[in-house]
């Protein structure tokens, strides 16, 4: 008898046949993945070829980095201090100046620094001003000083400063003779060789701009005392026989010359007092045989 089959299930197992023929024939990867697996390679090669161009620099770099290392090590244990001598000093000896150097025997050339070297100096030589250093390879050097002399003076509490041009304290002393007594607003510290430090910064600028002008009036108004505590209120005294106003800083120069020529005059005239008032140049108010109150506080 011929065999019956149910049409349904060769139906289904036809379809099964060609599911697992269709999974069986798939390609094992998409085009997605063969895209991602073409960057990699192209990266992995962009890498090895970069690798390959910088090695040969790096290498070259750490031979030069090597080589330098081994000539400043060889040049810190050769290039040692044997001889200094010492120019210019004055008022110090060599032997003060190269005890506060603190330079010794044996001390690398390489390692003293201009700047290191001048802040060791005037903390204990404040009236050295400026060093030079001359180094001759491989064991020799020469420390030429400038000195500086006392300008002013001040009070700063309970002590009397002496002061150079640019305001650095000399020293603590109540020889002051020949010096022209400053009045300063307050003062926050005064260290020997150091310049003078204000309690407001701003003082600070302004009493060097007064300075600028008023520290070189020496010929004709020879200044005794300048007291500038109140900035609208610059008082000098000269030679103890005259009194100038000057009002605030605007045009002190002009003030300065007006003065000068109005002392003069008064001189001429015989005035043994001369008050000065021009804080307005264009208003000068002169008073002859004044009495001059000014003494060195």
């Amino acid at each position: 008898m011929a065999e019956q089959r149910d049409p349904q299930k060769a139906s289904l197992h036809a379809d099964g046949r060609q599911g697992r023929m269709g999974r069986d024939n798939a390609p094992a990867f998409t085009v997605q993945d063969e895209i991602r697996r073409d960057r990699r390679v192209r990266r992995a090669g962009q890498y090895r070829r970069a690798r390959r161009r910088v090695a040969p620099m790096a290498a070259v770099v750490v031979c030069v980095l090597l080589c330098l290392a081994l000539l400043g090590g060889a040049a810190a244990l050769l290039l040692r201090v044997e001889t200094v001598m010492i120019d210019g000093n004055v008022r110090y000896t060599d032997g003060e100046i190269l005890a506060a150097s603190g330079i010794h025997s044996g001390d690398s050339m390489l390692l003293i620094r201009k700047d290191k070297l001048l802040r060791k100096i005037t903390a204990l030589c404040p009236h050295v001003e400026t060093i030079e250093i001359a180094k001759t390879y491989p064991s020799a050097l020469t420390i030429r000083v400038t000195e500086t002399g006392a300008v002013y003076f001040t009070q700063v509490r309970d002590r009397v400063c002496t002061l150079d041009a640019s305001l650095r304290v000399i020293e603590c002393t109540d020889a002051v003779d020949g010096l022209i007594e400053l009045r300063l607003p307050e003062i926050k510290s005064a260290v020997e060789g150091s310049a003078l430090v204000f309690a407001d910064a701003e003082d600070d600028a302004r009493v060097r701009t007064i300075l600028e002008t008023l520290g070189g009036a020496d010929d004709v108004l020879a200044l005794d005392c300048l007291d500038l505590r109140d900035r609208y209120n610059i008082t000098a005294y000269a030679a103890g026989r005259a009194e100038i106003l000057f009002g605030d800083a605007a045009r002190l120069a002009v003030k300065l010359r007006i003065a000068r020529e109005v002392y003069a005059d008064a001189l001429a005239e015989g005035s043994g007092g001369t008050r000065i008032d021009v804080s307005e140049p264009s208003r000068v108010s002169v008073s002859y045989d004044q009495v001059i109150n000014y003494s060195k506080e």
